[in-house]
């Protein structure tokens, strides 16, 4: 099967992958917030609002869609580094986070709504009807 070997700082942190159908995202995010917070980060103080996560959705359970995250991670510092290589194996890492996707998408809690994202498959959170950050 098609997996991505996420490497951090030379150490392997994940293979991700799907036996079957779905989709996997790899997404690094920084948000930056405050006066200066560009600035600060890239002077070596904490990197606050930096974030990987690795994820999606498996559609081949018979059960029903499946959310799934093999990767959160915040602890980002200057001169960290992100390798990603695509590989080919029998098996990859078990998910750190697997659970229905219906139950993600169709849970509303007041004002939070999680949806399915037309492109990828990944649930986002959602506001009114603008995406405000990943679920």
């Amino acid at each position: 099967m098609l997996a991505f070997e996420i490497y951090k700082n030379g150490r392997k942190i994940a293979l991700a992958g799907l036996e079957d159908s779905g989709a996997v995202s790899l997404m690094l995010t920084w948000i930056g917030k405050g006066p200066g917070a560009s600035r600060k980060a890239a002077q070596g103080f904490a990197i606050d609002g930096l974030d990987l996560r690795v994820g999606g959705i498996d559609t081949s359970d018979p059960a029903g869609k499946q959310s799934i995250e093999w990767i959160d991670d915040a602890a980002f510092a200057l001169g960290d580094e992100l390798h990603i290589r695509l590989v080919s194996t029998e098996a990859v890492d078990t998910p750190m986070r697997r659970e229905s996707a219906a139950s993600i998408i169709s849970g509303d809690s007041g004002d939070q709504k999680f949806v399915a994202c037309p492109i990828c498959g990944a649930v986002r959170h959602h506001a009114g009807s603008q995406i405000v950050a990943c679920a």
